[in-house]
């Protein structure tokens, strides 16, 4: 979720320069004899988008009837446990090993390109398990999140599982919510990490009758668990920065000298953005030419406020849209550094509203709408 909301804010921006210096700005229209110098305002890109249009509902995002938005992933076979499993202790007390395993959530490039402080409020794991022993059992389960630089630990005490009902019952279905009340789940998810690390221990406690283990001769004597960690787009934000490199499409590549439109003809160009924000996000954006060999940014635009975030209410519900004008400028110096750099480097910051001071809340049906115009000024002398 939070890589594809950032690529698509990249995909708007992306377009809005991209697209709006190629397709509407035509030289081969200019008089070959004449030395120009206006300036032009040229209507360029307008959209409306909202994040169901990108996100569907599906297993990993989930979405609640009244739109709230969901992160769900699931772990199969946490636990998987038979009576000769527990085969370590004494005769009324004894224990099996949850061997160590770990669970990958795909975002480590996402990751890699994130700084800045970003907390979820009130995610959950659930500890959904079929168990069919009679005996007591409890969970030691040992759960880390780890991050690109750091690990925490879920600090979780241990906890006892539902047993079945014999004889009218041969097994029982059901689940542990670990939360914030009972454990550091909002600091784990927050590193964000990119994996789940988790091992443990499963502790029987038997009553001894005629040399047999409780009534566990009874049934099939298995104990299945899973993980499903849900992560509720309940967040704050706080100068969260994301930023990312690509190839340099700026760059002149022809070969010859006879290509009439040179990126220092222009004195100055510009893209407007007016937007309505119906997110409690805001973002500013940096947009920098980067050389690889000297390891060093060469020149930077800056666009400060392309969205501001909406209000919000005291749940963290957007109760509106906020409107923002903002102007990304490319200046002659800028132009002037282009064939200087290989790479571009996009900085994007983002804050929730009140900068990171309360929770908000992500629903599906939230949209920006927005219109980017654009002005050039050439400064060319075709002669």
């Amino acid at each position: 979720m939070i890589k594809r909301s950032f690529l698509f804010i990249s995909v708007i921006m992306a377009l809005s320069i991209i697209g709006c210096i190629k397709d509407t700005y035509n030289m081969k229209m200019l008089s070959k004899q004449t030395h120009l110098s206006p300036t032009l305002a040229i209507s360029a890109v307008k959209g409306n988008i909202s994040l169901s249009d990108i996100l569907k509902s599906n297993d990993t995002v989930v979405y609640s009837q009244d739109k709230f938005v969901t992160l769900v992933f699931k772990k199969d076979s946490v636990v998987d446990l038979k009576l000769s499993d527990f085969s370590k202790g004494t005769l009324i007390q004894k224990t099996a090993v949850i061997a160590p395993d770990s669970y990958d959530l795909n975002i480590k490039d996402i990751l890699s390109h994130i700084t800045g402080d970003f907390l979820i409020s009130s995610p959950s794991i659930k500890f959904n398990y079929t168990n069919s022993f009679t005996d007591s059992v409890k969970i030691d389960l040992n759960v880390a999140g780890k991050g690109k630089d750091k690990t925490i630990d879920l600090i979780l005490a241990p906890f006892p599982l539902q047993k079945p009902n014999i004889p009218v019952q041969q097994e029982i279905t059901a689940s542990y919510v670990i939360d914030k009340t009972n454990s550091n789940l909002p600091q784990v998810i927050s590193l964000p990490p990119e994996a789940i690390n988790y091992s443990g221990t499963a502790i029987m406690t038997t009553l001894v009758k005629n040399g047999q283990t409780g009534n566990n001769i009874i049934g099939p004597n298995h104990l299945l668990g899973s993980l499903e960690i849900d992560i509720p787009l309940a967040l704050r934000m706080n100068n969260l920065q994301f930023a990312d490199t690509i190839d340099n499409f700026l760059k002149d590549k022809s070969t010859g000298n006879d290509n009439p439109l040179k990126p220092e003809d222009f004195q100055l160009l510009s893209i407007n953005i007016s937007a309505k924000n119906g997110f409690p996000l805001g973002v500013s954006m940096k947009m920098s030419l980067y050389n690889s060999s000297t390891k060093a940014s060469i020149s930077t635009v800056n666009a400060n406020s392309i969205l501001e975030p909406a209000p919000v209410d005291s749940n963290g519900k957007a109760t509106g849209q906020t409107e923002t004008s903002t102007s990304i400028e490319f200046t002659k110096e800028f132009f002037s550094s282009v064939n200087n750099a290989d790479k571009v480097i996009f900085s994007f910051t983002l804050n929730s509203t009140g900068n990171g001071s309360q929770d908000v809340k992500i629903y599906s049906d939230y949209r920006i709408n927005f219109n980017a115009s654009l002005v050039v000024k050439p400064d060319i002398n075709l002669k």
